[in-house]
Order: C-alpha cells, then structure tokens, then sequence
C-alpha cells in the first residue's frame, strides 16, 4: 500500500482534529506530501509542524475564497492526486426546539463546504486525468437518525453529491469515495453530545464508538483498492443493509423511544422553537 501513497499531493480539508487529522497523519506515515487546511490558522500551524506538513488557511464557507486559495496552491505545488474532505459539524437536538439557523449552518460547512472545494479542484484534475476526491459524510447520510434531521440532510446531501459526482467524472480517470464513519471518538463528537437529546445518548451507550485512528486505516486501504463507499465498522454496514433492505425493522429500532410525559408536556417544554 505504501508505493501507492509515496509522493503523491495530499489535501486533507478539516484536518486539525479526530478523522482529519488521523487521515492526514496516515498519508504523511505512507510517504505522501500532505497539505492540510483548515480555519484555526494557530491550531492549523501547531498541527502541520507536528505533522511535517503544510498549512493552509481556508475556510470552505466562502466559496470564492477557497476557489482562489486552491487555485493559487495548485498553481505553485502541483494538482492534488488526493483530497479528503473531513470539514464539518453535528448539531442534533428536536426539530421543535432547534435554533433553523443550526440547520443553516451544518448545511453550510457539511455540503456547501464539501461542494466548494471539490469544485475548486476538479477541472486541473480532470484536465490531468487522475486522482481521487474523498467527501466524508456519515451513516447519518445513510440512514436517518432521531434527533440529526438537520445532520442527516446535510450528509444525505453529501451522499447524493458525490455518487453523482463519481458518475461524473469517472470516464475521465477521476474517482470519488464516500466515507461514512458511525461514531467516532472525537473533539466534535464531545461538543455534539453537549445539545444531543438524552434518549439518543442513553441508546448510544449500547453502541460502540471507534477511534479516528481507525477510521483513517480504513479508508486509506479503500483507497488504494479503488472502493467508492467505505463504511469503516461491521456493525455500520449491518446498519446499513437494514436500513436499506429491512426498513420497517429499521424504523422499529432507531424510532424515538417513548416518553413519560404527555405530547403537551413535550411541545411546552421546547424553549427556542423558532420557526
């Protein structure tokens, strides 16, 4: 796997913290030349020293500024043979309670991010005629979750992106793998469980939760086989194929559990439900 991986450009967006940060100290370890971008230029910089790797301040939000920046940096070191989009953030909570702005946001950063740079870089590399782009979603862009409809659009959104993105560009020598991690031991995985409802939390603790270190060895072997879905536990592909082949059992398991209290209780007790 490794003279897959020696002297290719690697951008790895997202990649100061949990999978980002595990795929871009993989690719470093298998002899790529890794650039990392994201937001945090102080974080960024402490991380690409660590990492002997370079940085690059972006954020994807702004769709003419990472145009601009990927361009430029393609212009001075080479096209990317590979960029792995790892940008984004999970704000669950009742759709009744929810600030819509949450949702606005997570579409923002999750999907319009995830759409900004791979716009940026497509057309130097369909022009070169190889590579690989890698959009991180989640089994919530597979499967709808309680308490993540905001999420779960935003990945969904991812999802459907880049399946029509591989059938795209697939004629002209360029690859697009989808990554759909469960839960994983991360930074943003903490700040999530901060607004998560406690019936997801109380299920959760029957639910293992992987490391990003894992998730990165995964994807970096699918990559190199030339896979276009990864899906880096079994227990994530079982949920999977019971979501997609049995769903009214799917519907059964993941369904909002029962309260004590009566609906009117529930609907009076959300404090924001902005609309």
């Amino acid at each position: 796997m490794k003279s897959y991986y020696q002297g290719k450009l690697a951008l790895v967006v997202g990649g100061t913290e949990g999978i980002g940060l595990a795929v871009a100290r993989r690719l470093g370890e298998l002899g790529c030349r890794v650039w990392v971008a994201a937001r945090d230029e102080a974080r960024l910089g402490e991380v690409c020293e660590s990492l002997s790797a370079e940085p690059l301040a972006l954020d994807v939000t702004d769709r003419e500024k990472t145009r601009a920046r990927l361009s430029q940096t393609m212009d001075s070191v080479g096209v990317f043979d590979l960029v792995v989009n790892c940008a984004g953030l999970a704000l669950p909570g009742y759709l009744d309670q929810q600030d819509p702005e949450d949702a606005r946001l997570m579409m923002e950063v999750n999907f319009f991010g995830t759409h900004n740079v791979c716009k940026a870089v497509l057309n130097p590399m369909l022009k070169r005629g190889s590579g690989t782009i890698v959009n991180t979603a989640s089994l919530g862009g597979l499967i709808g979750l309680f308490g993540y409809t905001g999420y779960c659009a935003s990945k969904y959104a991812v999802v459907g992106f880049s399946e029509a993105l591989r059938r795209e560009v697939k004629p002209f020598g360029l690859k697009v793998c989808l990554l759909c991690p469960a839960n994983t031991n991360t930074p943003g995985l903490a700040r999530e469980n901060l607004t998560k409802p406690p019936e997801v939390l109380a299920q959760e603790e029957n639910v293992r939760t992987v490391s990003p270190e894992h998730v990165a060895d995964k994807l970096v072997k699918a990559v190199a086989r030339g896979k276009s879905l990864v899906i880096p536990t079994l227990d994530g592909w079982g949920a999977y194929y019971l979501a997609r082949f049995t769903p009214f059992l799917a519907d059964w398991i993941l369904r909002r559990p029962k309260s004590d209290h009566s609906l009117e209780e529930v609907v009076s007790s959300g404090k924001n439900g902005a609309s």
